[in-house]
């Protein structure tokens, strides 16, 4: 007994088409053909940014390899070999390049602090030097100089007008008594009740020059500071011409005083080398 078939002829009734025939999947006539969907191709994983900490690593280590004298190269060669390590750490960008940034910049680095220590060390060399040839030229003293210096100094008490003081190296001052002086028409400074006089004599004993311009006298009477008087008519005039050795000068000085009764005049030969001389009534 035969099965009956179903129909080939897609126009009679009960058709059902042979899916195992040559050709039944395609798609029939008269119909568009849709192609199977595709996901996009896969993409590589993008590199951002490791190249350019290792690039910034290896410029800045050579910056600061030449800069590696001075402060500022140091830094820089610091920062490069973080920048450096950062790279290899990460593993993003060129591995070569990191390793160049940071070999550089640790060679930088390490060149700058040893240039910095060897400045330091010769800083304080030179400071020291310094201090010390300081010290040395205050304390010590050549043997002229110091033999110098005690002949000039002396102890001299508060002496009586008219006497004679003389230092340890020769030089000899004496100041009269004071007498009572007139002013002229023309002369300044005579603005007290009184007027004197005094007369100055300084003999150079010593082997050198004397400069009278520093034996200036200043005079006090009854508490109040006396004024100079100035009288070019009168020959008041203070030397200024050296004195040589064994030699003298003589001037007049005068001043205007409270009271020519109580008189204090002090002088010294010189502001540095020689002791001041106090003379009163």
């Amino acid at each position: 007994m035969s099965i009956p078939q179903p129909p080939s002829d897609p126009q009679q009734p009960n058709y059902q088409p042979d899916h195992s025939a040559p050709g039944a999947g395609a798609p029939a006539a008269g119909y568009p053909y849709q192609a199977p969907a595709y996901g996009p191709p896969p993409t590589a994983p993008q590199n951002t940014g490791g190249n350019g900490l290792a690039i910034a690593s290896v410029v800045l280590g050579g910056v600061g390899l030449v800069l590696s004298w001075i402060f500022l190269g140091g830094i820089l060669a610091l920062v490069g070999l973080v920048l450096g390590v950062v790279a290899l750490v990460k593993k993003r960008g060129s591995r070569l390049l990191a390793i160049i940034g940071t070999a550089v910049s640790a060679l930088a680095l390490v060149i700058s602090v040893i240039v910095t220590i060897v400045t330091f060390i010769a800083a304080a060399s030179a400071i020291d030097q310094i201090n010390e040839s300081l010290e040395s030229t205050s304390v010590s003293q050549s043997p002229a100089a110091e033999a110098e210096d005690d002949a000039a100094e002396t102890t001299t008490e508060n002496v009586a007008f008219g006497e004679t003081v003389t230092y340890d190296d020769g030089l000899a001052v004496t100041v009269s008594a004071p007498e009572t002086f007139t002013p002229g028409e023309y002369a300044a400074g005579a603005d007290q009740a009184a007027n004197v006089v005094f007369t100055i004599t300084i003999t150079n004993g010593t082997d050198a020059n004397f400069d009278p311009t520093l034996a200036y006298p200043s005079v006090a009477s009854a508490g109040v500071e006396a004024s100079s008087v100035y009288d070019s008519d009168q020959s008041l005039n203070q030397p200024s011409t050296a004195v040589p050795a064994g030699q003298s000068v003589t001037w007049r000085s005068a001043f205007s005083v409270a009271d020519p009764a109580q008189l204090i005049l002090e002088l010294s030969p010189g502001p540095f080398e020689y002791d001041s001389i106090v003379y009163q009534s």
